[in-house]
């Protein structure tokens, strides 16, 4: 069981833990630290099981064996729905279905009621629409709270669900591929979004779940490796993201450039 001093400097703490689903083991004795601010990436191919341990993070899989740290919170002693309240999570590819019709502040004020709607019995009072522009603001997206959202950009439309998670003030935000899909203009837009978050005064627990090197944001401190339903390896970005380990985690020969604090990789066919 975690000690009582990793609770106290890590937002996330899992020791041993697996996953096993109508026979198929999914996730195999996974042992994850993230500490409290930091920004962790979650590397691998397709069907490595990196949604999966993002599932487990947010308390929407259970584990088959081992121990859950959230936030200090032990998963099976306390209320899961006490320990999603402190998490944000932005799944891209399985986003909420908002109306189109929606204002992007109206979206971005569901994030304080967990809803997809603003509640009919609830009203949204003058210094929650302050934040509300805040968020906006801080994410780049000040001056267009009024447009529909069905009108936005794929980018627009995501960073508008990082200010609805950020609305609620998570203090652990876990992100699944959240620029997929997005064009190179886009990915960036969104990846400074991200870089000026973790340069926040207080910035949440960042857990990014991705298979592209160039969708990281600059902040990013540590890295965790996954293939087959394991972490083959984790530590700081410099010593992880490097051709070697790449091309071993991805089964082809994968070079690895750093500029400038970021990542990018290119992959070389087996017949070249």
């Amino acid at each position: 069981m975690p000690s009582e001093s990793s609770l106290v400097s890590n937002a996330i703490e899992l020791r041993h833990v697996s996953v096993v689903r109508k026979g198929n083991q999914i996730l195999t004795d996974i042992d994850f630290d993230v500490a409290t601010g930091a920004c962790c990436a979650i590397l691998g191919p397709n069907g490595s099981g990196k949604s999966s341990l993002l599932a487990v993070l947010g308390g929407y899989l259970w584990p088959s064996a081992g121990a859950v740290v959230i936030d200090g919170q032990v998963c099976g002693r306390v209320n899961l729905a006490d320990v999603r309240k402190t998490i944000g999570l932005i799944e891209p590819s399985r986003a909420p279905a908002f109306s189109d019709r929606m204002c992007v502040r109206e979206v971005v004020a569901t994030g304080l009621f967990g809803t997809i709607m603003l509640p009919l019995c609830r009203d949204v009072d003058g210094g929650q629409w302050q934040r509300v522009d805040e968020e906006l603001a801080a994410i780049g997206m000040d001056g267009i709270g009024g447009r529909a959202y069905g009108d936005l950009s794929s980018g627009e439309q995501m960073k508008t669900l990082l200010a609805r998670a950020m609305i609620a003030r998570p203090r652990i935000l876990l992100l699944d591929e959240p620029t997929v899909g997005l064009d190179m203009g886009s990915r960036a837009s969104c990846i400074g979004a991200l870089d000026r978050l973790m340069q926040r005064a207080d910035p949440p627990t960042v857990v990014i779940v991705s298979h592209h090197l160039d969708e990281l944001p600059r902040a990013i401190d540590r890295v965790a490796l996954m293939k087959s339903g394991r972490i083959v390896k984790q530590g700081a970005p410099g010593s992880l993201l490097t051709s070697a380990h790449l091309s071993m985690l991805f089964d082809c020969q994968v070079n690895v450039f750093e500029n400038d604090g970021r990542f990018v990789a290119s992959v070389r066919s087996a017949d070249e």
